[in-house]
């Protein structure tokens, strides 16, 4: 979120009867602060494209381990078929 220090200016300036000089520093610390505590925000789309690669790799992981289970009774039912003839 940025500040628009000209306007923030211009309302301390117009409106509380500020001196330029000291609005302008003003507007520049203000802006300064609210950069810096807003830097390291996740944004919305940040979020999503965590969860959207979390639930890929569960995905992955689900059938990857579906697989290996059916690949395993399989094999256990021929082993049984064989085993019967």
């Amino acid at each position: 979120m940025a500040l628009d220090r000209l306007r923030f200016h211009n309302i301390l300036v117009r409106e509380m009867d500020a001196p330029s000089e000291t609005a302008t520093k003003l507007a520049e610390v203000v802006d300064d602060g609210i950069e810096h505590a807003t830097n390291d925000l996740a944004t919305k789309r940040d979020v999503e494209h965590a969860i959207a690669n979390e639930v890929n790799r569960l995905l992955r992981w689900m059938v990857a381990i579906g697989a290996t289970i059916g690949g395993t009774i399989i094999a256990l039912l021929i082993a049984l078929i064989v085993r019967g003839i």
